[in-house]
């Protein structure tokens, strides 16, 4: 049926007041602003949208091309310019502000302090604030008063909380970058907030010790430096990933009990676990068992890069083979950086653990050298590995060797799956 449009109708200005507000939150700020003009109904409609998004860009810059030479004039002008728009949006602004995005290089604090205080006071549920200057910015007091805030993101800022605060209550989404913060504050924010669900943490400065107690967290995700660290009642952690970097792990407490242990004991809702990094080298600080205490009947994906020719990670790495009965995919990534000793003889040192892995399907082991720990680990894993669909092999891209030989020795071996495939890439 083709439908009749009434010249003399106005659709845009019939248009229901749900689809006005989502075209004006899909629009950037200086837009949403300027459908003033279009009718009597969309006049100041835009101070009523509950999403703020500002950028350096916010308002046309002073120049067209990349080519430009900007003076430090030019950008004093496009700065009071840009602050001036945000402070005429926000005092026009009609309601609840129930997001705010900030993204800058040159605002002074001053002006996000006073913004911070604004949003304070009206509802705001989801800040971001990406501060790339030339220092660290300092939140300010108001900032802990945002008692309705569920989603933070946060760079490149300090957070020295007042002595009275008591976390964020409502907060389900913490993600920190670059942000400069002692270990009490850590523990304090993370264990205050009784909601977080997700926490992602990259590079914290003055932050090396991790204490994470979460009754409701869900989701984490490290990368940075630390020197310790443990989970206190985080029954429902079920994704962890952690890409530890090297500089700090001489600092790492060497006692009897093994990090492993310590640290992935108390996690027995894990469904998916990756570390990247030193991370394997951390866990096996101490004496690494045969089986961990807990058995992760949830974990179903393991990522490890690890060192095949360093024996104690290999254990930390058969610990969790041995304590996951229901693992269903693995992936290994060989790290050979920073190990010179070739342990050849430890799969038949440790009388090829009785490990039979009964749900496991895909296996995929990348930047492999062809050592014979690789080719020993391989084996066991077709060995026992009943159900096994695929196992894939991606060779490191640097290494030459005879490749045609190592895989007639792959191809070889035993087979506990009927199924199993071997694919082979050679990572060219």
């Amino acid at each position: 049926m083709e439908m009749r449009l009434n010249p003399g109708s106005d659709i845009i200005s019939n248009l229901p007041d749900h689809v006005i507000e989502t075209i004006l939150v899909h629009l950037p700020i200086r837009d949403a602003v300027r459908t003033s003009v279009l009718s009597h109904k969309w006049r100041y409609k835009w101070a009523t949208i509950p999403e703020l998004v500002f950028d350096d860009y916010s308002i046309p810059p002073p120049f067209f091309d990349h080519n430009t030479i900007l003076t430090a004039q030019d950008v004093i002008i496009h700065m009071h310019k840009l602050v001036n728009s945000i402070d005429r949006v926000l005092l026009l602004h009609n309601g609840l502000v129930h997001k705010f995005d900030l993204s800058t290089r040159f605002l002074n604090d001053s002006f996000i302090d006073s913004w911070i205080l604004f949003l304070s006071r009206n509802g705001i549920k989801e800040l971001t604030l990406k501060y790339r200057g030339e220092k660290h910015y300092r939140v300010p007091y108001s900032f802990f008063s945002c008692q309705a805030i569920t989603c933070l993101k946060l760079l490149c800022c300090i957070l020295e909380p007042p002595f009275v605060f008591k976390g964020f209550s409502h907060l389900k989404s913490l993600n920190l970058h670059s942000v400069i913060l002692s270990d009490d504050v850590f523990e304090t924010i993370i264990s205050n907030c009784i909601a977080l669900e997700r926490l992602r943490v990259i590079e914290l400065y003055g932050c090396t010790h991790f204490k994470i107690r979460g009754l409701n967290l869900q989701h984490l995700y490290f990368q940075g430096e630390l020197t310790h660290i443990c989970f206190i009642d985080a029954p429902r952690l079920s994704f962890v990933s952690i890409f530890l970097q090297n500089s700090l792990l001489e600092h790492v407490g060497r006692g009897d009990s093994c990090n492993l242990v310590q640290v992935l004991g108390p996690l027995t809702g894990l469904e998916k676990l990756a570390t990247e990094g030193f991370f394997i080298k951390f866990l096996a600080i101490g004496n690494v068992p045969v089986r961990l205490p807990v058995t992760y009947d949830r974990l179903k994906s393991i990522s490890l890069v690890m060192n095949f020719e360093d024996l104690n990670e290999t254990l930390v790495m058969l610990c969790l083979l041995q304590s996951s009965p229901n693992l269903h995919e693995l992936e290994i990534v060989h790290d050979d950086a920073d190990f010179a000793d070739l342990e050849e003889d430890f799969w038949k040192a440790q009388g090829q653990l009785d490990c039979s892995m009964n749900h496991l399907r895909v296996v995929r082991v990348s930047d492999i050298v062809w050592l014979q720990p690789e080719l020993q680990f391989m084996k066991f894993v077709l060995a026992n590995s009943p159900v096994l669909e695929i196992l894939s092999v991606i060779r490191k891209s640097d290494i030459i060797f005879d490749e045609t030989k190592m895989m007639e020795e792959l191809l070889r071996f035993e087979r506990a799956s009927s199924i199993a495939e071997i694919v082979y890439n050679p990572n060219l």
